[in-house]
């Protein structure tokens, strides 16, 4: 399965010192997207990015269930200090046979 996921960035606020954003990026930030450039070259991120100008990463995930997707995304070093939002995707040719069927239940109710 495929999900579209959005990761934006919590602001600590004004009582996070300079010296504290700089070592979360260190620890926390870069190691993100490493892992999620590393998942892009494996294929289980199909594509994404950062939205330019802002700290929002989205991304296309591919999962085998719900169970994995939370595994995985618990897994990004930064998950504790960003707001998630997962959204499954279904595929277009899937979608297309769905709303066929549809068209079909309907045609045969009008006749």
């Amino acid at each position: 399965m495929q999900y579209l996921v959005t990761m934006e960035f919590v602001e600590p606020g004004p009582l996070f010192a300079a010296q504290q954003l700089g070592q979360m990026v260190e620890d926390t930030i870069l190691p993100s997207f490493e892992l999620l450039a590393a998942w892009q070259t494996e294929g289980k991120v199909v594509a994404g990015g950062v939205l330019a100008g802002t700290r929002t990463a989205t991304f296309v995930l591919e999962a085998a269930s719900n169970d994995e997707l939370d595994q995985l995304l618990e897994g990004i070093p930064w998950w504790g200090v960003m707001k998630t939002t997962v959204a499954p995707l279904q595929a277009f040719a899937k979608r297309a046979a769905n709303d066929r069927a549809l068209m079909e239940r309907i045609k045969s109710q009008v006749q």
